[in-house]
Formats: structure tokens, sequence, C-alpha cells
């Protein structure tokens, strides 16, 4: 039991769990807020926590994650934190469920994702992000906007210098009526 307790507050303290008028996690820059339970925290020994979260209907967890430009808004959220290849605090990676709003917003080179489905997975590794259920994503570069809607399923591959979308078309009676609009951006004078 002592041990117990003694892990507990290890990883309370390594996690730096706050209070901030309701309850919160930290990781580096990473933060966690709005949740109402935590299901889980495990500790691996590559300094590695799983964090599972949950909320009551009507309540979001939101995870803001600023050096990535990733932000999650969520029913219930499982996220696996720690260090990247530079050694810093970040989220490894994430499922979101329930209400998912997902937001990426990188200023060079630009790119800037806003999107909602039922179940958003990142993956910091691969640099992935795949929406799954009635899928919405507006997308914005230097040059082009772009809108999906009726989809199934879309993975965004967020690689620095090209980002590539796939997409899975929602059916109705056995034709697909998923829509992708690309539109040109207005050039400023």
């Amino acid at each position: 039991m002592r041990w117990l307790c003694v892990g507990w507050l290890l990883i309370s303290w390594s996690l730096q769990v706050q209070s901030q008028g309701g309850q919160g996690i930290r990781f580096g820059e990473v933060r966690i807020t709005g949740y109402d339970a935590i299901k889980g925290v495990r500790r691996y020994k590559d300094d590695r926590y799983e964090v599972e979260l949950l909320s009551k209907p009507g309540r979001l967890t939101r995870l803001e994650a600023p050096e990535q430009y990733l932000t999650l808004t969520c029913q219930n959220l499982k996220a696996t934190l720690g260090p990247d290849p530079q050694k810093r605090p970040a989220v490894l990676s994430a499922e979101a469920t329930g209400q998912v709003t997902f937001r990426y917003d990188r200023p060079r080179p630009l790119s800037r994702l806003n999107g909602t489905a039922r179940r958003v997975l990142y993956d910091g590794q691969k640099q992935t992000v795949t929406l799954e259920g009635d899928v919405s994503l507006d997308g914005e570069d230097e040059s082009y906007i772009v809108r999906f809607r009726e989809n199934e399923r879309i993975v965004v591959y967020l690689e620095e210098d090209l980002q590539r979308v796939e997409a899975k078309s929602k059916e109705r009676d056995g034709i697909p009526i998923g829509e992708m609009t690309i539109r040109l951006k207005q050039q400023q004078p």
C-alpha cells in the first residue's frame, strides 16, 4: 500500500497535476483541462505516461499542445505523453472520442486544419491525424483553402514540406456522397 501511495505521488508530481479553478494536467507546454475523472494513469520506464480521462455529458476535455500546433476538444481522451526526439515533453499519441473538434495551426509553412469527427487519432511519431465518423475538415495553406464534407474517414499526414490527405466518402444507397472543394486564396496586393 505504501508503494502505491508513493507511486501515485510521483506520478502526480511528474505530470504536475494542478487545480486551476478546475482539474488540469500540465506536462511541459502540454495542458489538459476540463475533464471530470481520471480513469487511469500509467508510467512506463522510458518516461512515458498514459492518461485516460472522462467528461460528463455537456462538458468537454481540452488538450492543448502549442509546440505541436495541436488542440483537441472531446468527451473522452486517452493520451500518451513523453519526450519527443529532442527530449521535450510532448503528446506522443492521442485518441479522442465523443464530440471531437480538432485544430492544427502551424504558422510556417502555413498549415491550418479545423475538423470535427466522432473519433480522432493523433500519432506524433508518424505525424498523422485520423478523423473517423461523420468527418468535416477545413484546411488552409499559403495558396489554397480546402473543404471536405460528408466523409467517413480522413487521414492527414502532417509533414513539414508536403501535406497529404486520404479521404473515404460516406455512402448513401451505395453511392459515395463525400465532397472535396479546393479554392485558390485571393492574392493580397
